[in-house]
């Protein structure tokens, strides 16, 4: 076999040849880059309903999360063996940089000099921070493994995820504050100092990693077709579930999306089959219990994006509520999330018991999913509080759970490759969720809608309501069109009604849509086997 290139140490450079110093700041950038990514996806929970409102873009409301979900997803693998590859140093600078930039121009959105809609702009800057996103995160827990010898590992490891769970729990609150007092651009704006800074750290202190030449070593390859097939099986999919809720599009179109699709997906499972180092190992899901955490992997990243998109989208557009006090509540959700996974890990290592997690987890979600979908424009704060704290803590137990299960049913020499198949699966599953939301969204909404718009009314006075977000942020502007018409100030007052009756009509049965799908991955985890003896904890 010739010679070929495997990522091993840098040249002269070790473990026992880096300082502590240069160890701890090199530790401090892949902190703060981790730490920028998750605050930028943190801030824009509670920016975006205001961002969407203001480009006018409530049909694509989902899009942008959409977007930064697809190209995420794709960088994660792609990056990962790049810098196997190639070093990662110069693609760590590079993710973090075009993450950085990205950010600015999600604040110029609308702004831009391009030949696009504003939320055209959003959506599409939003996939190239995806891009950033996925490779941030392919890479900053590689990185760990490289500073690091395995004694420390798990402890460094636990800190990143501390930074995500900081990140998520205060950036809500942080973004929906400067929101309300400045506007949803700067919010964007407001996450860029984060990645000057990680930039500059990793850039002094960050030791060049990168591939040496082993004889008798097969080199990685990449696999291409298997990403092409990837691309055309996803986004003809993900535009037909979006499509669907806007009438321009007609029934043949959508066919024709979907049949691609279709096709596209016949041809990334043969690719993966023949490739030489695949994206996705199919061979894995022989094993009865990687293939149904595979599936609850895919049903969890359903329910827990919708419900990261639109519990803000309730507590602004139904209950009324400021960004900032969407922020402070999602928080709370977070923090319980954080709880979950605490619990929920402690609990494992004690007792091994991933069953009795993986059912009882399950059933906190379905739960906590159905109370949301109960919820009115009555809903008091604590009834609200309960519901997404039982929600967060039952999402939070599984994650832990499902991925331990993974990794006691595989092989040491193949963990790598199956936890990064639960990521996948679990990303998949948000870009497909979040598409058919989005669909359910709008058709509901417009339904309910139209039952109160009585015939003739000019379509000037009915344009503000195709977005509910911003209709009841501008609702003052609206009263002057009205009072020039007959009954006016009484058409407004029912239009109002019913657009607010059309938005309840939809998030609760996108709760209740995901409460199913976690009822689902509750049947499911009735049927997991024990580990074998070897594995036992």
């Amino acid at each position: 076999m010739s010679s070929s290139a495997i990522f091993l140490r840098p040249e002269g450079c070790g473990f026992a040849d880096l300082s502590r110093t240069r160890t701890s700041l090199a530790m401090l950038g892949v902190a703060l880059a981790l730490l920028m990514a998750a605050m930028g996806q943190a801030i824009a929970i509670s920016a975006m309903p205001r961002a969407i409102a203001g480009l006018d873009g409530f049909a694509r409301y989902s899009w942008p999360t959409t977007s930064l979900l697809l190209t995420s997803t794709l960088a994660i693998p792609v990056f990962a063996k790049l810098s196997d590859l190639y070093g990662r140093k110069r693609l760590y600078l590079w993710s973090m940089a075009t993450f950085t930039i990205s950010l600015l121009l999600c604040g110029a959105a609308g702004d831009l000099p391009v030949p696009l809609s504003g939320m055209s702009q959003l959506i599409f800057v939003r996939g190239v921070q995806g891009v950033g996103n996925g490779a941030v995160i392919a890479l900053s827990y590689t990185l760990v493994a490289d500073l690091f010898p395995p004694s420390e590992r798990g402890r460094f490891q636990g800190l990143l995820a501390a930074v995500s769970g900081v990140a998520y729990a205060a950036g809500p609150g942080f973004g929906g504050w400067v929101t309300d007092h400045f506007s949803w651009r700067w919010a964007f704006d407001a996450d860029a100092p984060l990645g000057v800074a990680a930039i500059v750290v990793i850039y002094f202190s960050l030791p060049d990693f990168r591939p040496r030449v082993v004889p008798g070593v097969a080199r990685r390859v990449i696999d291409w077709a298997g990403i092409v097939t990837l691309c055309g099986w996803l986004v003809p999919l993900l535009l037909a579930l979006t499509l669907l809720g806007q009438s321009s599009w007609s029934p043949t179109s959508i066919q024709a999306l979907l049949i691609a699709s279709a096709g596209f997906l016949v041809a990334f499972m043969l690719a993966e089959k023949r490739a030489e180092d695949p994206l996705l190992a199919l061979d894995l899901f022989g094993d009865r219990n990687i293939a149904i955490m595979s599936a609850n992997f895919f049903l969890l990243g359903i329910s827990v994006f919708g419900v990261a998109v639109y519990l803000p989208l309730f507590v602004q557009g139904v209950l009324g509520e400021s960004a900032a006090r969407s922020g402070i509540i999602f928080a709370q959700y977070t923090l319980s999330l954080v709880a979950g996974n605490v619990i929920g890990g402690q609990f494992l290592s004690r007792t091994g018991k991933y069953r009795f997690l993986s059912v009882g987890g399950a059933a906190l979600s379905m739960i906590g999913l159905f109370l949301l979908s109960r919820m009115d424009s009555g809903t008091s704060p604590i009834e609200l509080l309960r519901n997404v704290i039982v929600s967060g803590i039952g999402f939070g137990t599984l994650n832990p759970t499902y991925e331990v299960v993974v990794q006691n049913a595989t092989p040491v020499e193949r963990m790598g490759v199956a936890t990064g198949a639960t990521r996948f699966f679990n990303m998949i599953g948000g870009a497909i969720g979040l598409a058919l939301f989005g669909t359910v969204l709008l058709r509901l909404y417009h339904l309910q809608l139209d039952l109160v718009i009585p015939s003739g009314t000019p379509l000037a006075l009915t344009h503000p309501f195709d977005n509910p977000l911003q209709l009841f942020f501008t609702r003052p502007n609206l009263e002057t069109g009205f009072t020039q018409i007959a009954n006016g100030r009484i058409l407004l007052a029912n239009l109002m009604a019913g657009a607010r009756a059309g938005l309840l009509s939809a998030l609760r049965y996108i709760f209740l849509i995901g409460a199913s799908f976690m009822a689902v991955s509750f049947a499911m985890n009735l049927f997991l086997t024990d580990p074998p003896a070897q594995k036992e904890f």
